[in-house]
């Protein structure tokens, strides 16, 4: 299973191995715009992958995330 975090002001989406891995780095994420930023403006979200869409000669195929 693939997990992501998702910063709108920052990096923006970013894959992570782990549940455990996305969610710290969330955390990290919004530890850092309450030190250093104003976190009135702050989208940061974590999840699970479940599907993905995968492009091959403009021909789109929904895939199952792989575990």
């Amino acid at each position: 299973m693939k997990y992501f975090t998702y910063d709108h002001n920052g990096d923006g989406f970013e894959y992570h191995n782990t549940e455990e891995e996305a969610k710290s780095h969330a955390e990290q994420l919004l530890d850092y715009y309450i030190q250093n930023g104003d976190p009135d403006f702050v989208d940061i979200c974590w999840g699970e992958i479940k599907e993905s869409v995968h492009s091959n000669d403009a021909v789109l195929e929904l895939k199952a995330s792989k575990e």
